[in-house]
């Protein structure tokens, strides 16, 4: 039997006061082959919002091949929090529980939040819910919905224990009218659930910085990315979006967490990630791209420094 271990969210961790990133290093009182699951975010990519708080009550997995609603899933992680999503940048994570599982995999990954509880807060200081307006339509998740994450592949357990990764992308879960109907003047969003989970050991990263095409060539924040796989010899609308990020302050960006480029199979084997960059309103900039990037797991790519025309 090994402990499986959560990280994910940011701001307050389950066992330590200061934010944690995804290092070989467990929190106090745990052994170092424990299993770790951790939950991280893709910056939600609007420069108007301040917060997504999102209240988390818990986590569980199925380990076998019953992944339905009548398989066998065990709790994971009980947090019972409201958590900054936006918080979670260039790889920070937080640690939500930690539980002793069975050496094997895990099929499946779900997460149930609680509505009532999660919260926009917008850079003027406006916060929207799901009884204000404007506000959020949570749809038919509204309550406290089970949500099911999305697996490429199975999550290994190990004797020496695993670190899985639940990634909640606010970029994706939360989206404006004006996404649907663009002549909509709605202010508020529109919740459509999107986590993923990986095993950490899997993955890679992408990192760059964003400047500006001007005399001073000054970093660009709050720049919008989007994660593409594709090619160039093929449209950009034919490219899946895989995630989303911020630039920070100073113009730095990173894709934490992303599948290793060999786990792609079918039509998108053999090709490649595509970074977009958008710049903020009003700054004169266009849009940029970054190709042919590649993902090998326990490395960072660099996408190097992306100037906006």
């Amino acid at each position: 039997m090994r402990t499986l271990r959560f990280l994910g969210f940011p701001a307050a961790l389950v066992l330590s006061a200061a934010t944690c990133r995804d290092t070989a290093v467990p929190p106090p009182g745990q052994s170092s082959n424990a299993t770790r699951t951790l939950l991280t975010d893709n910056p939600f990519p609007f420069h108007t919002v301040a917060r997504v708080d999102v209240y988390v009550v818990s986590v569980s997995a199925s380990m076998t091949a019953d992944t339905g609603s009548s398989g066998s899933f065990v709790t994971l992680a009980t947090p019972n929090r409201r958590i900054n999503l936006l918080a979670l940048q260039n790889g920070i994570t937080d640690q939500l529980g930690a539980v002793t599982l069975p050496s094997g995999a895990i099929t499946a990954v779900r997460m149930v939040i609680d509505t009532d509880s999660s919260s926009i807060t917008l850079k003027n200081g406006t916060v929207l819910t799901g009884r204000s307006t404007p506000g959020i339509a949570w749809q038919s998740s509204a309550g406290r919905p089970v949500l099911n994450a999305l697996l490429h592949e199975q999550i290994a357990v190990p004797d020496s224990g695993a670190v899985v990764v639940i990634d909640y992308d606010v970029g994706k879960a939360f989206i404006t009218p004006q996404e649907i109907n663009p002549s909509s003047t709605d202010s508020g969003f529109i919740f459509s659930p999107v986590i993923g989970a990986a095993d950490s050991a899997r993955t890679g990263s992408i990192s760059g910085v964003v400047h500006a095409r001007t005399a001073n060539g000054a970093p660009v924040a709050d720049a919008s990315l989007r994660l593409y796989i594709g090619s160039a010899s093929t449209a950009e609308g034919t490219w899946p979006r895989l995630a989303t990020a911020r630039t920070d302050a100073t113009g730095a960006f990173r894709f934490s967490y992303v599948r290793r480029s060999a786990s792609w199979t079918g039509v998108y084997a053999g090709k490649s990630y595509i970074v977009a960059v958008d710049p903020p309103p009003g700054l004169g900039l266009s849009r940029s791209l970054v190709m042919n990037l590649t993902v090998t797991p326990g490395v960072e790519t660099a996408a190097g420094k992306v100037v906006l025309p």
